[in-house]
């Protein structure tokens, strides 16, 4: 009995918690200038987002944290739409930048080869891993714009979209998706993860879809094979009392799942390392504040 009661607390305390952070969660229409948001919760947060979910677990997202002054008004100036975007990304702490990944089967070898040395995966799941992803992400459809081989690649989206259909009706049959709407949506996954990390730590957010994205690019150096589906200003709310933010203390393992003193011990399929997901200002730039964990002689997320 006093097992169920203490579990039954524990369930209460963690709807309460969700709920409260949920119907928190607003757009912020304006951010305190510059304020500078300490790099213990920026970790914190990206470790949380690292658990975001991800089709085949390919993990297709990388999201930049601009912060630098310089290069937010230039974004701000040069690529964003409306002057409430471009308020907003002058004053926000940081802009986090997710990059769709439109190449995702360059993925595949290296995602199998984590899943491999995991061993949460079954074996049947890891047979099939290499043709699903491929045949499902529809990557072959946008390649087709892109390269030599565009017609054999189109012919082979077309025959993969003419087989589902064909065989639809008599039994169920997977989606064929492109590439673009395939990987946007997986990024929509992950940024709703930082959004929801940002907000349990007392930061304001908002979504952001009205920029000039060939622009943004060119800025922030993003190669032509990823693209923005969104950015999202954090920061603090402007004119509000100043946030007190949690103790962060508590050690937390974005793979293990398990917390000090937590009771979970759930196994979660492997994640790419922090440094290879999450840039500084521009594409493939190191982020200092993991930098800093590294020095600081702290276990880096895997």
């Amino acid at each position: 009995a006093s097992a169920n009661a203490a579990a039954k607390m524990n369930a209460n305390a963690k709807l309460k918690a969700f709920r409260e952070i949920a119907r928190s969660r607003v757009s912020a229409r304006r951010f305190e200038p510059n304020v500078a948001v300490p790099d213990d919760v920026w970790r914190d947060v990206l470790q949380m987002t690292l658990t975001s979910p991800s089709g085949f677990n390919l993990q297709p997202t990388h999201m930049l944290l601009l912060r630098c002054p310089k290069i937010k008004a230039t974004l701000s100036k040069h690529a964003m739409l409306g002057f409430g975007n471009q308020y907003r990304t002058n004053d926000a702490s940081a802009i986090a930048i997710f990059c769709a990944d439109l190449e995702p089967s360059k993925r595949i070898d290296r995602i199998f080869a984590m899943e491999q040395d995991s061993g949460v995966r079954e074996d049947g799941y890891l047979a099939v891993l290499r043709v699903a992803s491929s045949f499902l992400t529809g990557e072959s459809s946008t390649l087709s714009s892109n390269n030599s081989n565009g017609s054999s690649t189109h012919a082979s989206s077309f025959l993969k979209r003419a087989f589902t259909s064909a065989l639809s009706p008599v039994q169920p049959m997977p989606t064929m998706e492109y590439v673009e709407s395939w990987s946007y949506k997986n990024a929509g996954i992950m940024s709703q993860m930082y959004t929801m990390s940002a907000t349990a730590h007392g930061l304001s957010t908002c979504m952001m879809e009205g920029f000039d994205a060939r622009r943004a690019k060119e800025i922030l150096r993003i190669p032509d094979r990823f693209g923005i589906p969104l950015m999202v200003a954090t920061g603090y709310d402007y004119g509000v009392p100043p946030v007190v933010h949690a103790d962060l203390n508590v050690d937390f393992d974005p793979v293990s799942d398990q917390e000090s003193g937590g009771a979970s011990t759930k196994k979660r399929t492997p994640r790419l390392e922090m440094n290879e997901v999450f840039f500084g200002d521009t594409f493939g730039e190191p982020l200092d504040l993991l930098q800093s964990l590294n020095k600081g002689g702290e276990e880096e997320a895997a």
